[in-house]
């Protein structure tokens, strides 16, 4: 099987070394032509800022990434639940049942109807923010282990998100932002499944290629004559890097979960390995700790998000 895109951008970052993964916290300054009045947020875990009361990190209280996106326009995003505009809650899948959390998540369709219920119209200049699938994924290798049928399923569901990307479009949203899944091969919970490697990052696992088929075959595939109407953040090729090169990163280690609860929903700065958890690339066996994922959009490392986001719009 050829390996895509994220293979080749991946191995493309990790040949500048060090020089690409600088320190730092993002600038903040804002030099983007759009003044968005809004960030509207769908999606799973990764997105989610509290929609159930926790966020799927170690809860101390600080910003996840797509909160510390928005605060670079000025802007907060806060759960919908309570009137804000974050629909994203974790464990969502694209367009299917949350049978297995116990919380029968909304998936990111059903997140899409509510959203377009409450918003009558978007504004020219807001953003609106999709990602989701890495349960599906879950979901998929659970049932039928890495196979023909995964690569199936898990290829319909980044076709799917792309659907619910197109959605958004066609409902009058000028600026949609559609993040692909994170590598689940990177994860504590991949390396479990025996179908990726014991350490780090290896872009030959059959989880990675699971993954590139989300992303690329699936998902991109399904939103290419989108146009200027859609950017697309690859979190593949980001977090690849942090899992292969966890040094340039300052992390201690990027193999297990510094949570001592069996899910970040419930952990806390008492609930952690270490003092310094932000150390740890993950905060459970899915999710990564709050300085991780929120480095996504610090400006001062290679592949970050906010610098597309001010390139394109």
């Amino acid at each position: 099987m050829n390996l895509t895109s994220s293979r080749r951008g991946f191995l493309k970052l990790a040949g500048a070394g060090a020089a690409v993964a600088l320190a730092g916290c993002g600038s903040g300054s804002v030099v983007s032509a759009i003044e968005p009045q809004h960030f509207y947020v769908v999606g799973d875990g990764f997105s989610d800022v509290g929609q159930t009361g926790a966020v799927a990190t170690v809860n101390d209280g600080t910003l996840i990434w797509i909160q510390q996106l928005a605060a670079y326009y000025g802007l907060t995003v806060t759960p919908a639940a309570s009137g804000g505009t974050g629909y994203a809650q974790i464990y969502a899948r694209v367009d299917g049942t949350d049978t297995t959390s116990g919380t029968n998540a909304p998936s990111v369709k059903e997140q899409i109807d509510q959203l377009l219920t409450d918003v009558t119209a978007f504004e020219d200049d807001d953003l609106v923010f999709i990602n989701g699938g890495l349960y599906d994924f879950v979901d998929a290798v659970t049932a039928y282990g890495v196979s023909d049928e995964a690569f199936a399923a898990v290829k319909a569901a980044g076709a799917a998100l792309g659907a619910q990307t197109r959605r958004l479009v066609e409902a009058g949203a000028k600026h949609v932002v559609v993040t692909g899944i994170y590598n689940p091969g990177i994860t504590p919970w991949g390396r479990a499944t025996g179908y990726s490697t014991t350490e780090g990052f290896d872009e030959d696992a059959l989880l990675t290629q699971l993954s590139n088929t989300f992303n690329n075959t699936g998902l991109k595939v399904s939103i290419a004559d989108l146009g200027e109407n859609v950017l697309y953040f690859d979190a593949e090729i980001f977090f690849n890097f942090l899992a292969g090169e966890p040094d340039n990163y300052g992390l201690d280690n990027a193999l297990e979960a510094v949570c001592t609860t069996e899910t970040a929903l419930t952990c806390t700065t008492s609930t952690v390995k270490v003092t310094d958890y932000n150390t740890y690339l993950f905060a459970d066996d899915l999710h990564f700790t709050p300085e991780n994922q929120r480095k996504f959009v610090y400006d001062t490392y290679a592949e970050n998000a906010y610098t597309k986001l001010k390139q394109r719009w």
